[in-house]
């Protein structure tokens, strides 16, 4: 199908358009797309500005994704193409004609021309202040004198960062329990209309309330559906994994009660519990060492100040080494059972603290609901054969 254009015997060269992708199947189509649409009508052309665009083959993708210095670039390309692959994953595409000037889509046509050169096309990619929506935000606020900032700023919305990342990873649950580990503090302030914009959908509803002028004019024309997906609308509310997160924590803290009676009888039973910790141990002791080393050498600025450090605890790291004794069938050593016991009052002196309003006030308690209780059992099952003590 032909690429629409703006209407024959339009009076203006250029029209312009907000084009926006809704999210796709993969992880990182599931926060939708977006660009600017320029149509020139004295040379025919209908070129697709974007950002956002990034190659998993790019010379040193991994270091800087670890470090979170990610670049990403933009570029223009035919709409016609672009709207061919959006078919293809079956994907919602609207545009929104823009009621700019003359000589404000003018000025927007030299921008993104001298922005795709090839030393000012990259950028340091953020995932919530510096994305594909923020750049078409900041271009347009630009040509718009900050008429978009002025309005949208200081807006309140009542949603924050986190908010709308699950419910935008609520198809996906892996990737949204990654995130969400991940993720610190800062991503629970509550964002306002013009932070929001960080999410391609956000930026065009807030668009279509928008004016250009004193007077009242609104900034979108009119609005058409380029293509007609497949895919199912997004969600409006993140999913609710908490009962799954109870479920999940109580059906370990009974499997490591369970090793831990075992442990007490037999040698077969103290190895089982020793590979269960080393398990246990290894996997929350090196997630909590990323989480601490956030903090030193990157700019994952949103990891920081993480609660779920205080349940994926890096001291867990010597778990694994401190439970030879057990897998070779042996009582454990004083040092595991001291350790698991500091882990245990870390981790319940941090629930304590999420209970006083206003101290802890990260959204985690699926985390805690999952880990809390292994970590209970585990500074429980000790002594074995010969300390009374718990």
């Amino acid at each position: 199908m032909p690429a629409p254009s703006a209407p024959e015997g339009a009076s203006d060269p250029l029209t312009v358009y907000l084009v926006t992708a809704e999210p796709g199947e993969a992880v990182w189509e599931r926060f939708g797309h977006n660009g600017i649409w320029i149509h020139d009508a004295r040379t025919g052309q209908d070129i697709f500005w974007e950002w956002g665009l990034f190659s998993f083959s790019q010379t040193g993708f991994i270091p800087r994704l670890v470090r979170g210095t990610m670049l990403y670039s933009m570029g223009g390309r035919e709409l016609s193409r672009a709207l061919e692959v959006y078919r293809r994953q079956g994907r919602n595409v609207w545009a929104q004609e823009l009621a700019l000037t003359p000589e404000q889509a003018a000025a927007l046509d030299r921008f993104v021309r001298n922005n795709a050169r090839p030393e000012n096309r990259q950028y340091v990619y953020n995932y919530y202040l510096d994305n594909c929506s923020t750049r078409v935000r900041d271009a347009l606020d630009s040509v718009l004198g900050g008429r978009l900032r002025q309005t949208f700023e200081g807006q309140p919305t009542g949603r924050t960062w986190r908010w709308h990342t699950r419910r935008l990873l609520s198809p996906a649950p892996a990737a949204d329990l990654g995130i969400q580990i991940a993720l610190g503090t800062p991503v629970d302030q509550e964002i306002d209309a013009w932070q929001e914009m960080f999410l391609p959908l956000r930026l065009r509803a807030h668009l279509a309330s928008a004016t250009v002028d004193g007077a009242g004019g609104p900034l979108v024309v009119r609005e058409r559906l380029l293509v007609e997906g497949t895919m199912e609308a997004p969600s409006q509310e993140p999913a609710n994994r908490f009962p799954f997160a109870v479920v999940t924590g109580v059906a370990l803290g009974l499997l490591t009660g369970f090793l831990g009676r075992w442990a007490v009888r037999s040698s077969l039973g103290r190895r089982a519990l020793g590979v269960w910790i080393v398990v246990w141990g290894g996997v929350l002791g090196l997630v909590g060492l990323m989480l601490a080393a956030s903090w030193v050498g990157t700019d994952h600025d949103f990891w920081r100040w993480n609660e779920n450090l205080l349940y994926a605890n890096p001291l867990l790291l010597a778990a694994p080494f401190l439970a030879i004794p057990l897998i070779r069938g042996l009582d454990p050593s004083p040092r595991l059972r001291e350790l698991l016991r500091w882990v245990r009052w870390v981790a319940l002196g941090a629930v304590v603290l999420k209970l006083v309003p206003g101290i802890f006030v990260q959204e985690n308690w699926e985390i805690v609901a999952a880990l809390v209780p292994t970590h209970m059992m585990l500074a429980r099952t000790f002594p074995l054969s010969d300390d009374p003590s718990v």
